[in-house]
């Protein structure tokens, strides 16, 4: 929670910064293939012992959990483009793309348990790098909730003693990098963060993985 504060801070920061820049919605987005609506995701994360600062800021050994508390999640998204703001600042424009993610969870834990989680969230992503006529790049951060049929296990061993819930804030964090010539077919890397943000409860889960993404 931390860090989504940390991040929250940045974007203000880079407001306050852009006084007297011109932001405006746009709902048609024209891309070189055409207007790009959906995009779907598959992808496999590997739960960890980790706190999401060891991933953001690097200041601890990432690792994949073991024991019964580790295992993999499984995923699959279905992403709706709402539109994009088109953003100014002298003689540059910026596009950050605003998205729906839906997504379904299948979580295998080593201890033998299996269950579902379902996660949806609102989406900005930001497609405009300097690098991108040899290497499409996009990165995305987002604010939901998601819901388990089942408390992780990982969950249970880091907060021994205190009541968990299934409800949780869902804070999703996605790179992806594609071929200039095959835009559409992208590498995914990304972070599952599920927290109670003091609301539900305190603390939750993090995952590392690796997908695929598509968009059409």
């Amino acid at each position: 929670m931390r860090a989504f504060l940390t991040s929250l801070v940045v974007f203000f920061s880079l407001l306050r910064i852009s006084q007297g820049a011109t932001v405006f919605f746009e709902k048609h987005i024209e891309t070189e293939g055409g207007p790009r609506t959906w995009a779907y995701e598959l992808g496999v994360a590997f739960i960890t012992p980790n706190e999401i600062e060891n991933f953001l800021f690097i200041n601890d050994t990432v690792s994949r959990a073991d024991g019964p508390a580790g295992g993999e999640i499984y995923t699959f998204t279905a992403s709706r483009r709402l539109g994009q703001l088109v953003w100014k600042i002298g003689d540059h424009t910026f596009t950050p793309q605003l998205e729906l993610p839906f997504t379904m969870e299948l979580v295998n834990e080593n201890a033998g348990n299996t269950f579902m989680a379902f996660a949806g969230s609102f989406n900005v992503r930001w497609i405009d790098f300097p690098w991108n006529d040899y290497v499409k790049t996009s990165f995305s951060m987002g604010v939901g909730l998601n819901y388990s049929d089942e408390i992780y296990l990982m969950d249970q061993i880091r907060h021994p003693g205190n009541d968990r819930s299934r409800l949780k804030f869902n804070w999703p964090i996605q790179a992806t990098f594609a071929f200039s010539d095959y835009p559409d077919d992208q590498l995914m890397l990304f972070i599952i963060h599920h927290s109670g943000g003091r609301l539900f409860d305190h603390g939750g889960l993090n995952a590392l993985g690796i997908g695929y993404r598509r968009d059409f």
